[in-house]
């Protein structure tokens, strides 16, 4: 089923999954699930860099004070033209699997994560729900 978040992301949920939007965040989860999304909103006031070099270090700051030990570098793909999104996977600090997107489009950018006990099929599951996100702008 495909939703909509403030006029401006359109994403599909899988069957049974459920949303609930916030003044400035989005959660997203399987009732009978292990963990959930949780989606915060931002706009880009002023840009100094490119927009990959802005969500680069947007996401270095998220990281490093969330104490978030990343198990790979996190990857870029996309184009400014659609959306770029820049994703990876580590442990918190209290030993719980996390995975972290952030995807944009000028002058628009989310940061998602989703956090569980341990990695499970349902990340795969949020991975498609984060892929099917589009701006529609």
């Amino acid at each position: 089923m495909i939703f909509s978040h403030k006029g401006y992301l359109t994403y599909d949920l899988p069957n049974d999954w459920c949303s609930e939007e916030g003044e400035d965040d989005l959660l997203i989860y399987d009732p009978n699930g292990e963990g959930a999304i949780t989606i915060s909103f931002f706009n880009i006031l002023e840009m100094k860099e490119t927009l990959d070099e802005h969500i680069s270090i947007m996401a270095k700051k998220f990281v490093d004070q969330n104490r978030i030990t990343l198990h790979n570098p996190l990857i870029l793909y996309g184009s400014e033209a659609t959306k770029i999104t820049l994703y990876g996977t580590g442990t918190t600090s209290d030993n719980w699997f996390i995975k972290l997107w952030i995807v944009a489009k000028y002058p628009k950018i989310l940061l998602a994560t989703y956090q569980c006990k341990k990695k499970t099929a349902e990340v795969k599951k949020c991975d498609a729900i984060i892929n099917s996100m589009k701006f529609s702008f």
